[in-house]
């Protein structure tokens, strides 16, 4: 068994979150941490919620090239979904499908670094919203008590993936399969200001809210920082 010390490697401080986290933020210096590898690990945090706010929550930006190798979509009006077991096979669908494609571009992906339903969705959405978040806190203004990061980002890696699809899936077209590889990843954590209201969270500067109870460590993170608001 492998017992890792949560102290803050920049500035000894004493870090904290809950039990299922694996990502760990500084409330005195900053700087982030990961217990994925052999110890500690610094990772690159980027602050838009500063030390008063009160349900502070972390977030995956992943910058990456994807690369869409094939691109199939339906002609207008058809189905093409074949089921396990079913009579038909892909001959039946000559006609009915057409290629759209191949492309590689920059893109950039918010999600968050904690488990939701419905992820590729909400990742498709916040990552629209990227221009319009909270300014990065300063220093001088102090950093916030997080808690809730339990994806690393290797994970973050492959969640960035599924979010790529699903950003394909919402173009006009009637896509049918997709053959997507994601290239030159890399990833920072940002810490967004979010409110509650009711069944529902909002994330501060994005329009986007998603309800608590797809959040299975939900009651987790707000009785943290219940206790120690």
């Amino acid at each position: 068994m492998r017992i890792t010390k949560l102290v803050c490697k920049n500035c000894g401080a004493t870090l904290s979150g809950l039990g299922s986290d694996i990502l760990f933020l500084c409330n005195n210096c900053g700087a982030g941490w990961s217990t994925t590898g052999s110890g500690l690990e610094q990772i690159t945090v980027q602050y838009r919620a500063g030390r008063d706010s009160k349900l502070p929550l972390p977030f995956w930006m992943v910058k990456a090239t994807v690369h869409v190798l094939k691109r199939t979509v339906r002609n207008e009006f058809t189905t093409t979904m074949l089921k396990l077991g079913s009579r038909y096979g892909e001959k039946a669908l000559i006609g009915k499908t057409r290629e759209s494609g191949s492309s590689s571009d920059r893109r950039t992906f918010l999600f968050p670094a904690f488990p939701i339903k419905g992820l590729p969705g909400i990742g498709v959405d916040l990552s629209k919203q990227i221009g319009n978040l909270p300014k990065e806190s300063g220093k001088t203004e102090g950093f916030p008590d997080v808690c809730g990061g339990s994806i690393s980002s290797l994970d973050a890696a492959v969640l960035a993936k599924c979010v790529a699809v699903g950003q394909e899936t919402e173009k006009a077209d009637w896509l049918a399969e997709i053959e997507i590889v994601v290239s030159s990843v890399k990833s920072e954590l940002v810490i967004l200001p979010s409110v509650q209201e009711v069944e529902k969270v909002l994330v501060t500067g994005t329009g986007l809210a998603f309800f608590r109870r797809s959040v299975p460590s939900w009651n987790e993170i707000l009785n943290y920082h219940s206790r120690r608001g």
